[in-house]
């Protein structure tokens, strides 16, 4: 089974650093990696078990991303990543994508980042490969929101 684990450390409360990432994701995710057909807008996760997680788009349309499985704060987030290796959307796929937001201190957060089950996805190595540099380019652009904030 192939997975993806990075960890970082960001600079913010434990609270802070789940709530940027859970609730200010179209601030740092990028513009550039959706799978809608025009340019997006925003990225949402719905704040509760089962609740979206999805992108909007200028022309009004909804790109299903996934769904929330854990909805922990401010401790763990767990999310059904339902994008497949050609990067469209597949009901039937799940894998999953769990974050821990560990405090070190009262002004800093250790994420633990896994993306897992990634054989799921067709496209192999080479998908896996590229989702790897894709992660560790988000959760950089994560990681500067969270600190500003």
């Amino acid at each position: 089974m192939h997975a993806i684990q990075k960890e970082l450390l960001v600079e913010a409360s434990q609270e802070t650093a789940f709530n940027v990432f859970t609730g200010k994701m179209g601030l740092w995710w990028p513009k550039t990696h959706h799978i809608g057909t025009s340019p997006m807008v925003d990225a949402i996760v719905e704040p509760k078990p089962d609740g979206r997680w999805y992108s909007t788009h200028e022309d009004g349309s909804e790109m299903i991303i996934g769904k929330v499985l854990t909805w922990d704060p401010y401790g763990k987030l767990v999310l059904a990543w339902q994008v497949n290796g050609q990067f469209t959307y597949d009901p039937a796929l799940i894998t999953e994508v769990e974050l821990n937001f560990i405090p070190e201190s009262p002004t800093t957060t250790r994420i633990k980042f896994e993306h897992r089950d990634m054989d799921k996805l067709m496209g192999g190595e080479k998908v896996i490969e590229d989702m790897e540099r894709g992660w560790w380019y988000i959760l950089n652009l994560y990681k500067e929101v969270t600190n500003a904030t």
